[in-house]
């Protein structure tokens, strides 16, 4: 009689699989052994095999699923994996903000500098201050020309004001030793901190003569030249990679060319760190200047719209999602959606739509970074327009403009509990129903429906029952009703008996949806949440 070939599990890989599985073959290939309690000497090997098998099988489980982006747990596997098609995660970007300054009005024409790295910084009563510092070239401002606008300070004293200056949030690192050149090729030396703002990162090399600046480059191999050619690099240029770990920190890479020569502390770096997401201050908390000397006539500083474009190193999630897009756009803007794929991966925008008004017409309509929607600062409109720059096709015209918010006003009436808390039940339904709104949570052209309202407010423990009496798109007019009944014929809104009253007061958007335009993004408008206190 032949003995049948046992089935072949491949999923049978914890120890209870494996321990079942040995003791099949055991009953198979050695039929006399018969005594399989604890106690016995073979079960115990049989438990330590089983043992040794469910930990090794485990690992090449956890190997296995870090080979493919989707599968990998660990940031670093999917910046590996990614780094094979060209894409490298963006690293954290700081938040842009445009500034109000306001001059003491001089008696006769007077002209003020405001100097490049003019720093400003906000004034938080917890937590430590952000920093914001002015890039541009030397401003200089004629405090009576048309330059500036007239207008008042806060003790009611007259004042020039300049509107719109652009600034970035960072911190100033002045040049720090980072290692020493062996000579050798493919010298790798980390920045000692996080968040380094890559367009800000200057590499320079004591040469034996003094220190020598050396060129950033995005590829050590080649250089795309202005007019779009791809130039292979000399060998014996002086050029150095940034690029970014797993954990996000900044590493100086030096190729297989020309090398640092030998030397002790002959390699320094100077840069801005940023905060990241969390530099995406609100309105009026920049509200203090630090350059030194200090900007004459200068009386108070404030940015009117909250700081946005910041953000933190890429998540790899967004990565894996956005990677095979940027791969198939070969670095290039040519359809819209390349022109999306290549936005995401500045890290400054939250949300982008890309429109062809024409064959060399692209208009972006962008969200920039922020917990909550925001109009694009200047200088991130500047930023994204010099990104494209050597991507769009020669004759593009790109126009960077702002997404549409589009206020949604929402009132619930609720029963609430007698059990609980009315103004507890009020504040988690308030909580509930500005979730729907959420920045992170809406898009372009969404469509909000009130049985959305409906589950969020009867969610919250306590709540008994819930009417939407009011969801409608703030832009829009109120309807007349006092004009509709008199078009059916019908008495005037205060003739009417109480719950006519009440339903016809409802203002709720027809079918109980609110649909967003293509390039609209629903905000929270006016929120009430009330206890309904009669019948």
């Amino acid at each position: 009689m032949v003995t049948p070939t046992p089935a072949i599990d491949y999923t049978d890989k914890d120890f209870r699989s494996l321990r079942e599985a040995l003791l099949r073959l055991a009953r198979q290939r050695l039929p006399e052994w018969t005594d399989q309690s604890p106690a016995d000497l073979g079960m115990l090997m049989i438990d330590l095999f089983a043992y040794v098998g469910d930990i090794a099988l485990y690992y090449q489980d956890r190997i296995a699923s870090e080979l493919f982006p989707t599968t990998a747990t660990e940031r670093a596997s999917v910046v590996d994996l990614l780094r094979l098609i060209g894409y490298e995660l963006s690293p954290s970007t700081p938040a842009t903000a445009d500034l109000a300054l306001a001059f003491a009005l001089p008696a006769t024409a007077q002209t003020v500098s405001v100097p490049h790295g003019a720093r400003f910084t906000t004034q938080p009563k917890q937590g430590a201050p952000a920093e914001f510092v002015y890039l541009g070239p030397r401003l200089d401002l004629a405090l009576l020309s048309d330059q500036m606008r007239r207008g008042v300070d806060a003790d009611g004293t007259p004042v020039a004001i300049y509107d719109g200056l652009p600034v970035e949030q960072g911190h100033v690192v002045e040049p720090v030793v980072i290692g020493s050149s062996t000579g050798a090729p493919d010298q790798s030396f980390p920045l000692p901190d996080q968040a380094v703002v890559v367009d800000s990162v200057v590499i320079e090399v004591d040469e034996g003569a003094g220190w020598v600046t050396w060129e950033r480059r995005e590829s050590l191999l080649f250089d795309i030249a202005p007019d779009g050619r791809v130039v292979f690099s000399h060998p014996q240029a002086r050029i150095y990679q940034l690029v970014f770990d797993g954990a996000a920190g900044a590493h100086v890479v030096f190729g297989a060319g020309r090398q640092p020569p030998v030397g002790t502390n002959n390699i320094r770096a100077g840069y801005r760190t940023c905060k990241g997401a969390a530099g995406n201050v609100a309105a009026a908390t920049i509200s203090a200047a630090l350059s030194s000397p200090p900007v004459p006539l200068l009386r108070s500083v404030v940015n009117p719209v909250g700081a946005a474009g910041g953000g933190d190193a890429e998540r790899a999630d967004h990565a894996i999602r956005y990677a095979p897009f940027a791969f198939r756009s070969a670095d290039r803007a040519v359809t819209e959606s390349d022109y999306v794929a290549l936005a995401q991966r500045t890290g400054t925008v939250a949300k982008v739509r890309a429109r062809s008004r024409g064959w060399n017409q692209i208009d972006l309509y962008v969200a920039p970074a922020a917990e909550v929607y925001r109009p694009v600062p200047e200088g991130l409109r500047n930023r994204l327009l010099g990104y494209f720059e050597d991507k769009r096709m020669a004759g593009t015209q790109l126009r960077v403009l702002d997404a549409s918010p589009v206020p949604v006003d929402i009132t619930v009436e609720l029963v609430v509990d007698q059990r609980f808390v009315a103004d507890a039940v009020v504040a988690g339904v308030d909580k509930a129903v500005r979730a729907l709104l959420a920045f992170d949570r809406v898009d372009f052209g969404l469509t909000l429906f009130q049985s959305d309202v409906f589950a969020a407010a009867e969610s919250v423990e306590g709540v008994l029952g819930a009417s939407v009496t009011r969801f409608r798109r703030a832009d829009l007019p109120a309807p007349d009703v006092e004009a509709e009944l008199a078009r059916y014929n019908l008495p005037p809104l205060a003739q009417l008996p109480s719950f006519l009253r009440t339903a016809v007061s409802v203002d709720v958007a027809g079918e109980g949806r609110i649909e967003c335009g293509e390039f609209e993004i629903p905000v929270p408008g006016s929120i009430g949440v009330t206890v309904r206190t009669g019948p």
